[in-house]
């Protein structure tokens, strides 16, 4: 306002001169201050509607789009359409473009860029990127053990060590070392994207230092391979099963809901395969693994004679049999039926599933909401004609 009004006055040209290019100068340096804010080049990648629908999040779809930005731009900025939008939009049609506009600002200041994500139902061959960075990795330290890392180049080693072995020590990082470094405050996750580029080609991997406080056990570390079970089978059941796969999925029966399938047994089942001899305890130790953390779960299969043969009544049910959940899995329970299944899921194979129960589901289940944690037993008794047998079943409810 000042430059303004004396720019009206007539009796100095000199300094009309001069307050103008004040205001030039002015303006010029306002727009400097934007000229470092760069959202970078508008960026695309191509993926399968198989690799598409793989991805597990929300979360993991924004890292995807966010990979797209060019080193050193802000992950702070925002997308228009929301990463919720574009995974509506992908729902209702899987194929085609998915672009959105991202902006990083800074103040008054701000730049966009578009990113897009191409969703075909496959992607052709290319023999010429051969380029592979490997899995994901990661390794978790106490503070103690951070805190004593000597210098830039042993945190440097120490990612590296992460990577998978083949894979070029060449690469770049981003976050870089230094970042790193600087933004260590103690125990939490460092992640930083681990890239190498042959030609046209790339690939990238995550890398991830996770720091404990001395002394506690691993919060990242909430791995379940869930509770011990086991079944009952006859003699002449267990000699019907016909393959090694279907020895496997028995075993794979026992795990409770959610529990991954790709764990490994010891002894394997090729070894309890090789070892038996007929009735006997055929048990074996699962064990699920994530990264650095693991669990156990011990499963059991009992094989026991054949029931000796009654010419006026035939009904057998077999032993009596039980299983234990802890106190969530049973209140997430979610309904008469399910509590019904779960006990039925005790039975042996070919015992009949329309016999009656003492005390009754409902009774079972009232019982629960009275006590919680607890045993729950009830007999179950199957009956055809003038004959029937009955077999105590059993949950076991214990704390978490």
């Amino acid at each position: 306002m000042v430059a303004l009004a004396y720019s009206c006055s007539v009796e100095d040209d000199s300094y009309l001169e001069y307050g103008d290019a004040q205001v030039l100068a002015a303006s010029a340096e306002a727009n400097d201050d934007c000229s470092t804010l760069n959202a970078g080049a508008d960026n695309s990648t191509t993926i399968t509607v198989a690799e598409a629908e793989a991805i597990p999040s929300w979360d993991e779809v924004r890292k995807l789009y966010l990979s797209l930005l060019e080193v050193g731009v802000s992950r702070d900025g925002e997308f228009d359409p929301t990463i919720s939008d574009l995974i509506e939009a992908f729902n209702e049609d899987p194929l085609g473009e998915f672009s959105t506009v991202y902006t990083v600002t800074e103040g008054e200041c701000s730049d966009s860029v578009i990113l897009t994500i191409n969703v075909v139902e496959s992607l052709p061959a290319d023999p010429t990127c051969e380029v592979d960075a490997g899995e994901d990795n990661s390794k978790t330290l106490t503070q103690s053990e951070a805190d004593a890392i000597p210098s830039w180049d042993e945190v440097r080693k120490l990612y590296l060590s992460l990577l998978d072995e083949g894979v070029s020590r060449e690469g770049k990082f981003d976050p870089t070392i230094g970042d790193i470094i600087n933004s260590y405050t103690g125990p939490g996750d460092y992640t930083t994207t681990y890239t190498i580029t042959e030609g046209d080609c790339s690939d990238s991997v995550e890398l991830t230092i996770t720091v404990i406080p001395d002394g506690s056990s691993d919060p990242t570390c909430v791995l379940s391979a869930g509770t011990d079970s086991s079944k009952t089978l006859t003699q002449s059941e267990a000699g019907a099963i016909p393959s090694w796969d279907e020895v496997r999925k028995l075993y794979l029966s026992l795990l409770d809901k959610g529990v991954s399938r790709e764990g490994q047994f010891d002894p394997s089942i090729w070894d309890i395969i090789n070892s038996y001899t007929g009735p006997g305890t055929y048990s074996t130790t699962y064990t699920v693994t994530e990264g650095d953390c693991t669990d156990s779960v011990e499963l059991t299969i009992y094989v026991i004679t054949d029931p000796a043969s009654d010419p006026t009544c035939e009904l057998n049910i077999c032993p009596d049999n039980s299983k234990t959940i802890s106190y969530s899995e049973a209140a997430a329970i979610p309904s008469w039926d399910e509590v019904r299944k779960l006990y039925l899921s005790l039975l042996p194979q070919g015992v009949a599933r329309n016999g009656s129960f003492d005390p009754s589901i409902w009774d079972l289940i009232n019982d629960f909401n009275e006590r919680g944690v607890g045993t729950y037993t009830t007999t179950y008794t199957v009956t055809e004609g003038d004959c029937s047998d009955s077999v105590e079943l059993s949950i076991i409810v214990v704390p978490d």
